[in-house]
């Protein structure tokens, strides 16, 4: 009985001391796997903003363009007056009647023909 009396605590004694050995490796594996990760993030956004200071810089809209980016899908046609003014055209297509605006590279307002609400349009260049 005294041998197996030694033996238990001694076996404890070991597994206490084991454990906090893998626990240890598990935490340093665990933030070796969060460093890498931090690296390849700090590789990534460094890559990204590089990009992004080789973009031109965005153009400013034209003035008359910033009118025509007010418009909404489904504005009635008297708002659409109000906002562009007369159209210098008009084409009835049956379901759909199209707005001109200028010349042959002005905008167009294209609305249904039922409920005379904007379907699209396109902005003069």
């Amino acid at each position: 009985m005294k041998a197996s009396s030694c033996i238990l605590p001694a076996l404890a004694l070991l597994f206490v001391v084991s454990v906090p050995a893998h626990a240890d490796d598990s935490v340093a594996s665990r933030i070796k796997n969060l460093e890498e990760t931090v690296q390849a993030l700090e590789l990534r956004v460094a890559s990204l903003e590089a990009q992004l200071h080789n973009q031109p810089a965005t153009a400013r809209v034209a003035p008359d363009k910033v009118v025509w980016r007010k418009l909404r899908q489904g504005m009635a046609q008297a708002d659409v007056e109000a906002l562009l003014g007369s159209p210098a055209k008009v084409d009835n297509f049956g379901h759909f009647v199209v707005w001109h605006y200028g010349n042959r590279t002005g905008g167009e307002v294209t609305f249904d023909t039922n409920s005379g609400k904007v379907t699209g349009w396109h902005e003069p260049d």
